[in-house]
């Protein structure tokens, strides 16, 4: 998995003489609380001085790189807002640089060992990125830093951001500083009601805007605006690999219950639900896990099999699940293995080994991925023993691919790209991606991304479920958006290359102590899952997909524990709709539905007008038609006019996954250790189901489809993933 880095802990060395340029001009008053406890003096940009707003200080240095002005279009409120322009020479962001901007700056004092709030409305257009910076500068030249910014984009309106900073309670600890800067040579950004302090603002943690007003729906409840839905089923656009349908399971820990050690056997239940999902693709035996896996140490006897550890820093397991066993389990499962070799600890003899070993056995394995995350640097244990810069990894590449090859010249190879949909993301490697595929680009079948963690929560902000899921839900806008991106360049670069997203799926946190760290398991994160697979469905570079993970005895896994049972979740449910109600085909689909704004949260930045109703439609080999449609919503039926052409809908069935409330979910939870406490979860605010899961609560139910025809309305229930399996001709 792609290690999150909390940027309020990002500390940059930088020479003290270059940090003291960057804030010595500024100002520094006596620190002054207003009553929201904002430090900041005209944080609105009402109030001019000399053609600046009034309290800010613009570096002298910095005067021929832009101009900054207050303008009335666009702001938040008031009647002013922040103009800066950058020219030509604003060529860097590094402040020993002088980027343009203006600022404020504070000494320390009062601030130390607080926990700063802050937050603003920004904009940027012409190429141009809005950042607000705020900084806490140490006497040795130290920085803690974090930073909200928004990139242009084609449509015009201010955007709330929000971040935390934790200033270090360390005399060392000389100012603390705020910037708005301009990053770019052209265009402008904008910002407006600013905000830095120690309370926590009202702003923090509020829902998105309200939905559309209410309609009345046929039935006499509450609807959103009604929907219109059109199909062509005469224009098939591409045949939907099934390989998209894939999973992840890792060796330790048994599998993660894979292997029943008292049975000596693949545990019957897990089999059971897997054959019922059907994934196509089992990737084995990680994540990160995998750059520190020795294949050796899983096969043979399972008497000498020897406990080794997970990778560095973590702990230990031993052996009993090993490919032998992930084989086996694949074949029982209806699916098939996809390998990840190490090639962080490991080497390209050792790869090409486990190529001979698997087709010696009879059990050939197509799908062969080089190295899972080995541009994450982030200072980890495990990150200083494997990361590797992307001219490095490229050359392993290659040796891996030529190894591997000349064991079996017939298996699929793919190399991993640095990407994802969220420029929040931590990126340790720019141009990891682009060297990857210079280099290896031609020896190489996929490019492997782990792009779609939504919405992966670094610091828990106090946002109610709401937010967090709306912002959620939101993220396969960008998602799109970021393998469009992918797929140009491996266009330009390779054209034959696919794109494998190897992990994906619903994350929010990782500590025990976070309140939503177990909400992977909800219909929430079932939309979600269903959204996503959409996404990739009607991608038409995506070739494969592995959701992340099939079983976990803790918080991530699509199948999890109740007690002593192994249950579905929420996104298992999801991935079902498609392996079992959803046809082969890709057909013409389009949806115009009521839309939201959404809230940037975690990896998932703000996005306005996302659709509460996504929809996707294929036909199958025995000729029946189907339409999926996902409804976010998370309180309203959503009335739809669908038009069908190129074929008649005679009746069928309709499929539907839903439950009580967002939150709902079967009942699974973290097993209980000793010594660990898990935090009580967020809870929807309207109708908290979290702490009543159960097998009742969550589930697919199917009734006759009434009425269907050329030109028919259906109305999709309020938080549901439903088909419509139309039969017909």
């Amino acid at each position: 998995m792609k290690s999150i880095l909390k940027r309020t802990a990002i500390y940059l060395l930088l020479p003290a003489a270059a940090l003291y340029v960057a804030f010595l001009y500024l100002a520094m008053p006596r620190v002054q609380f207003a009553a929201d406890g904002n430090i900041l003096k005209n944080a609105g940009f009402e109030n001019e001085r000399g053609g600046l707003p009034a309290d800010w200080n613009l570096e002298k240095k910095a005067a021929d790189k832009g101009s900054a002005s207050l303008v009335a279009d666009p702001r938040h409120e008031g009647s002013r807002a922040l103009r800066l322009a950058p020219t030509s020479r604003n060529t860097s962001m590094d402040l020993k640089d002088n980027p343009f901007g203006v600022g404020q700056g504070f000494p320390a004092g009062p601030l130390r060992g607080k926990k700063l709030y802050f937050s603003g409305w920004i904009d940027a257009e012409g190429g141009a990125t809005a950042i607000v910076g705020l900084y806490a500068l140490t006497r040795q030249g130290g920085v803690v830093s974090a930073q909200i910014e928004q990139p242009s984009r084609t449509s015009r309106g201010l955007e709330f951001h929000d971040e935390v900073l934790v200033v270090p309670d360390s005399g060392d600890v000389a100012a603390v500083i705020v910037l708005c800067l301009v990053k770019g040579t052209s265009g402008a950004a904008y910002f407006d009601d600013l905000y830095v302090g120690p309370n926590v603002p009202a702003s923090f943690g509020a829902a998105p805007p309200p939905a559309p007003a209410p309609a009345v729906s046929a039935g006499g409840g509450a609807a959103a605006a009604t929907a219109t839905i059109q199909v062509d089923a005469s224009r098939i656009v591409r045949h939907i690999p099934d390989t998209i349908y894939g999973t992840n399971i890792e060796w330790i820990w048994d599998g993660d219950g894979i292997w029943d050690q008292a049975g000596h056997q693949l545990s019957p239940r897990i089999v059971e639900l897997t054959r019922e999902l059907h994934p196509s693709l089992i990737r084995f035996p990680g994540g990160t896990f995998a750059d520190f896996y020795h294949w050796r140490d899983g096969v043979g006897p399972a008497a000498q099999r020897k406990e080794t550890p997970h990778m560095p820093g973590a702990g230990s397991s031993r052996h009993n699940f090993g490919t032998d066993e992930a084989l086996a389990f694949a074949d029982q499962a209806g699916g098939q293995l996809m390998i990840t070799v190490n090639a962080g600890t490991g080497s390209a003899q050792e790869a090409a080994d486990w190529v001979r070993y698997v087709n010696g056995k009879g059990r050939r394995v197509t799908y062969w991925e080089i190295g899972n995350e080995l541009y994450v640097n982030d200072g980890s244990a495990q990150a200083k023993a494997s990361t590797m810069t992307p001219e490095r990894y490229a050359r392993l590449v290659l040796d891996f691919a030529r190894a591997m090859r000349a064991a079996d010249p017939s298996i699929r190879i793919g190399a991993i790209a640095e990407e994802n949909y969220s420029p929040s993301a931590y990126k340790a490697y720019p141009n990891w991606t682009a060297e990857v595929l210079r280099t290896a680009g031609s020896q190489i079948d996929f490019l492997c991304v782990h792009n779609g963690y939504a919405p992966a929560i670094g610091q828990d902000k106090g946002w109610d479920v709401r937010t967090v899921y709306s912002a959620m839900l939101a993220a396969p806008v960008l998602i799109r958006q970021s393998l469009d991106r992918i797929a140009g360049e491996i266009a330009a670069a390779a054209p034959r290359v696919g794109i494998a997203v190897t992990e994906w799926g619903p994350y929010f946190q990782v500590t025990p102590n976070g309140r939503f760290v177990d909400h992977v398991k909800t219909l929430g994160s079932a939309l979600y899952v269903a959204d996503v697979l959409a996404l990739f469905a009607q991608s038409p570079a995506v070739q494969i997909a592995n959701g992340f993970k099939l079983a976990d005895p803790l918080y991530m896994g699509w199948i999890g524990k109740r007690g002593d049972t192994f249950e579905p979740t929420g996104p298992y449910y999801a991935a079902e709709m498609f392996t079992r109600h959803f046809g082969a085909d890709l057909v013409q689909s389009a949806a115009n539905s009521p839309t939201y704004d959404s809230r940037a949260v975690g990896w998932a930045d703000a996005v306005r007008g996302v659709p509460y109703l996504d929809v996707v439609a294929a036909r199958s080999g025995g000729g029946k038609l189907y339409l999926l449609a996902i409804n976010k919503d998370f309180d309203r039926a959503i009335p739809a006019r669908i038009s069908v052409t190129g074929f008649r809908p005679t009746g069928g069935t309709a499929w539907t996954l839903t439950g009580p409330s967002i939150d709902s979910n079967t009942g699974t939870a973290p097993f209980r250790a000793p010594g660990v406490t898990w935090a009580r979860q967020a809870a929807d605010s309207r109708t908290p189901r979290i702490d009543q899961g159960s097998p009742s609560e969550l589930g697919i139910q199917s009734v006759p489809l009434q009425g269907a025809g050329p030109d028919f309305v259906y109305t999709f229930p309020p938080r549901s993933v439903v088909s419509l399996e139309m039969q017909g001709r």
